[in-house]
């Protein structure tokens, strides 16, 4: 734990920097061997002497596949603010990664994480849902870190991240205005720490400190302040699943209340979890660790007339799709991305085609199958030909 002299030091900072109602409640510089640390994949989780005599030690975190450094007991302390310093000794493909939120749900893992890139300079939103990160469903949060604020090789930088509710603000350089406001993890509660990249080059941090927060610092506009349409959107989505393998009774049926029991165990539709973009984040309902990696959405459209109609997609993975139980094929990712603006935006168009809708409702059935890298949602429009 934290030296203590700089201990004090930190203390009387925080009397001097903080709210009333603030409370430090982890300070870490490394001085000491580690207490009130979780340490996942610990072989790859090290206290070093950093060389550096106003940095003395640090904690190296070494990418090998899933490696969390977190806090414990951090689930139990509400809203946080997370500071520290952040290195990157060498130029390779690296990032530290904020967690928050980290929860786990039997063998599933789900948390917040917002990333730093070093060896590019920039910040990517990309919570992990079962273990699989989700950076393409959010590209339009992508932020370069330029000016005094961009990431130098073998230099300190300082970051904070204040979390309150389901919401990240996220700070790099600049500790006054953020760079990201990020509200779209989908978490609400959890530890908080860090990880490196799955592979690529090392990352060391230091002067950790969490404290308990009752706001935000910022209060300004969203960052950055996206004109989102959901209204334009289909975004009225039901969802079955968890499931180990698709299920014919599920594609062929026409009613919109049909259920299926798979081995022996009963599921019903309930709400999908559509975010306030309207993109529908299938990784939130499908396993890609575990051993169910498929699950069906589906919306219900009312035609006044039986018409054919527009139906186009933006997603970050394959789709099936049917229409009133009949097959109509499959949607393609047309880039790495799951774009918002996808029905406006030329450069970001996804995969579109005719549907035939009959007089009255009408069943739109989508399946998603999880177990590959990255997937994590898509958007859904429809419109007149």
């Amino acid at each position: 734990m934290i030296h203590p002299r700089r201990l004090a030091s930190l203390l009387f900072l925080s009397l001097l920097t903080l709210p009333l109602t603030a409370q430090l409640r982890f300070a870490d510089d490394f001085e000491q061997p580690h207490e009130g640390w979780r340490f996942v994949g610990a072989h790859a989780l090290t206290r070093m002497d950093t060389g550096d005599p106003e940095h003395g030690h640090a904690l190296h975190l070494r990418p090998d596949n899933y490696v969390f450094a977190l806090v414990e007991d951090s689930d139990q302390w509400g809203d946080v603010r997370i500071e520290g310093e952040v290195l990157f000794p060498d130029d390779s493909q690296n990032y530290l990664g904020v967690i928050y939120h980290y929860t786990e749900t039997g063998a599933r893992v789900d948390f917040g994480s917002i990333y730093i890139k070093g060896n590019s300079s920039y910040l990517r939103m990309n919570p992990f849902r079962d273990g699989n990160v989700s950076w393409t469903l959010y590209e339009e949060f992508r932020t370069p870190l330029t000016g005094e604020d961009a990431i130098v090789i073998g230099q300190w930088m300082p970051f904070k991240a204040e979390v309150v509710g389901g919401t990240c603000h996220f700070y790099v350089g600049d500790m006054e205005t953020p760079k990201v406001t990020f509200p779209y993890a989908g978490t609400t509660h959890g530890l908080v720490g860090f990880n490196p990249r799955i592979v690529g080059g090392p990352v060391w941090i230091d002067n950790i400190r969490i404290t308990s927060i009752d706001g935000f610092s910022y209060t300004g506009p969203p960052r950055p302040n996206v004109a989102y349409q959901p209204e334009a959107l289909l975004t009225d989505w039901d969802v079955l699943g968890p499931l180990a393998q698709p299920s014919l009774a599920i594609e062929q049926s026409q009613a919109a209340d049909a259920g299926v029991v798979t081995s022996g165990i009963p599921y019903a539709w309930q709400p999908a979890p559509v975010d306030a973009r309207g993109a529908v984040v299938t990784g939130a309902v499908t396993e890609y660790l575990g051993p169910r990696p498929v699950a069906y959405f589906r919306t219900v459209v009312h035609a006044d007339a039986a018409k054919q109609m527009d139906l186009h997609f933006s997603t970050s993975e394959e789709l099936a799709l049917w229409v009133n139980g009949q097959f109509e094929g499959y949607i393609y990712p047309t880039s790495f991305f799951a774009w918002y603006d996808f029905w406006q935006n030329p450069d970001h168009a996804g995969d579109a085609g005719p549907i035939q809708l009959q007089a009255g409702p009408n069943q739109i059935l989508v399946r998603a199958r999880g177990g590959r890298f990255a997937q994590a949602g898509f958007f859904a429009r429809l419109s007149d030909l």
